[in-house]
């Protein structure tokens, strides 16, 4: 999953029609649309679950709740890569009965396979898709995420400069918190691949501060570990020193394991340069992990910090393909998207 970064999670989250944050309330008092909606934002497995408990009686109404369970189990089946389950929802959600439920839910829909497609390495289909979710959006917001998933997208196909475009084109006015974050990180991934690297810091540090002021603690580590590789290629090792020890030993419960895998790498490479030298250790962890870096979104500044010490041969292999085995479907969204 290539360039994903930490955005993805971000868009999945924003792609829900008509998100209700339950975290507070009992789930077992919640209706199964909105069970399983907060199911598919935290726990897709036991969101896919739940579903298949209660399949059979969906298919016994043709209803707004319906759709609604339809749709969050679309985003629970992306999260957990089910590419089978996927498939069969959409199926129903195209079937005749619920023609009348489905329009206000088309972006979500539309938005979850463009990302799925992405995720899946599709780029082109994803790419078509995208632009189609742009022609059922229903607010400025959801144009704001369809063109964050557009632009995700062609930087995954290794066209920043697109990118870049795209983004520049979004109404920040209408952001805040933990969205406006959102943006902000992208456009700091977007900058890095580009090699504009103070541009990348200044829009790190930006959306940690949001993170921050929405009490988003989380995601405001995970930010840390990209202005940290940012830091390195802007040579600025006071911030690299000053941020890294933002990161204190708990805060290793807040990062992924691919997160702590490049961090951990990012503290060798530090070594590394202040050695004036790669080292062996740092040469071999590279290549034993260049596959995660990819996975995690860290390609980009592994291969131009490398790049300072001439060692590209180091990963001169792109293992980015070898963890996707079943294609999605082409004509996946073809019902609402001509040619997609």
């Amino acid at each position: 999953m290539k360039y994903i970064g930490v955005l993805a999670a971000f868009i999945l989250y924003l792609a829900i029609h008509k998100v209700v944050a339950i975290d507070s309330v009992n789930i077992e008092q919640e209706s199964d649309s909105e069970k399983i909606k907060y199911l598919s934002l935290n726990y897709p497995e036991k969101a896919i679950e739940f579903y298949k408990q209660n399949a059979s009686k969906h298919l016994l109404h043709s209803n707004e709740e319906t759709m609604s369970v339809y749709a969050s189990v679309l985003i629970a089946a992306s999260n957990s890569h089910n590419i089978d389950l996927m498939e069969e929802v959409i199926g129903l959600i195209a079937d005749d009965r619920l023609d009348s439920f489905r329009k206000p839910y088309l972006f979500t829909i539309i938005n979850v396979i463009g990302i799925s497609y992405a995720m899946n390495m599709q780029y082109t289909h994803a790419i078509k898709t995208h632009k189609c979710a742009l022609n059922h959006t229903n607010s400025h917001l959801e144009k704001m995420i369809s063109k964050v998933n557009l632009a995700i997208t062609y930087r995954m196909h290794n066209q920043p400069a697109l990118s870049y475009q795209i983004l520049q084109t979004i109404d920040e006015a209408i952001l805040n918190g933990r969205r406006a974050a959102g943006v902000l990180v992208e456009k700091g991934n977007t900058a890095m691949v580009l090699g504009e690297f103070d541009s990348a810091i200044r829009a790190y540090k930006a959306a940690r501060v949001q993170y921050l002021n929405g009490g988003h603690h989380r995601n405001a580590m995970r930010v840390v570990v990209h202005l940290l590789g940012a830091a390195l290629l802007d040579e600025r090792y006071k911030l690299f020193d000053v941020s890294r020890k933002k990161l204190d030993p708990q805060s290793s419960t807040y990062l992924t394991e691919n997160e702590l895998t490049y961090l951990k790498w990012l503290d060798l490479i530090y070594q590394s340069i202040q050695d004036n030298q790669i080292s062996e250790l740092a040469a071999t962890y590279t290549s034993n992990n260049f596959a995660v870096f990819i996975e995690a979104g860290f390609q980009a500044p592994v291969e131009s910090l490398l790049k300072k010490f001439k060692a590209q041969h180091i990963v001169s292999h792109d293992p980015s393909t070898t963890n996707i085995v079943t294609k999605i479907d082409d004509k996946l969204a073809h019902s609402w998207c001509d040619g997609a």
